[in-house]
């Protein structure tokens, strides 16, 4: 059995996922510190990284 992957930076999904920010139904699963980077850059002011940039995106 393969471990899940965040498609967001290639590591461990994990097992405390959050949901990505990016979409507005919120359905793609990244991991913990994915999520946490999403939220900062949000707080702050800062550009999300762009679906394209994910390295799991195609």
């Amino acid at each position: 059995m393969t471990e899940a992957r965040c498609p967001r930076c290639g590591g461990p999904l994990g097992g405390r996922p959050a949901r990505t920010r990016l979409t507005t139904d919120r359905d793609v699963w990244i991991c913990t510190p994915c999520g946490t980077d999403e939220a900062v850059r949000e707080a702050t002011g800062q550009t999300p990284v762009p679906f394209g940039d994910w390295p799991l995106s195609s």
